[in-house]
């Protein structure tokens, strides 16, 4: 059985939707190694639809001279959470509707899942008891535009501190997982 880890990059007041308003100025490459890391460690990459429209109009066509994670985003197995679509273009894409589909990949899947963005869909998640792993981002920011992270959770979700570092420019990298 798979495990499902989330990578969130998220401002100080919990904002996690369009980071590319706001993140630009905190890159680094230490950053960019957690990252690459991260995306070389998983078996698979988990999408809500939002940051599936996204990635498919930069990473089919990204160049790998430039981006050398493009390979990498272009060929591991994606699994997009939606309902309101039925098929996928971007190469080795599969469509999922519901977390009960999701959690017969996590189950057939060895290594990890991993949720990339999709702010939404890890909110869901984490209410379902699927996440294994939250990694957070904070950025030192404020913003008012963007979707929180945890707004409107209608449930608890107790975590234990895993591990915590500051990357350059004052961010947070925490990592979470489910408490006992």
């Amino acid at each position: 059985m798979g495990t499902i880890n989330s990578n969130t990059m998220m401002t100080l007041n919990g904002v996690a939707g369009r980071p590319e308003n706001w993140q630009g100025d905190y890159m680094s490459p230490q950053m960019m190694g957690v990252i690459a890391g991260s995306l070389q460690a998983s078996s698979g990459l988990i999408l809500g639809r939002r940051t599936y429209d996204e990635f498919v109009r930069y990473w089919p066509n990204a160049d790998p001279a430039e981006n050398p994670m493009a390979p990498l985003m272009n060929g591991l197995p994606k699994y997009v959470v939606t309902t309101t679509m039925n098929t996928a273009e971007w190469n080795n894409t599969q469509v999922v509707s519901d977390t009960e589909a999701l959690a017969s990949i996590k189950a057939s899947t060895e290594g990890v899942l991993s949720i990339i963005g999709s702010p939404t869909l890890v909110r869901s998640l984490l209410e379902a008891g699927m996440v294994d792993e939250l990694s957070l981002m904070v950025f030192p920011t404020v913003v008012n535009d963007g979707i929180p992270l945890f707004a409107g959770a209608e449930t608890r979700t107790k975590l234990e501190l895993q591990h915590c570092s500051e990357l350059p420019l004052g961010v947070l990298h925490l990592t979470y997982v489910a408490a006992a």
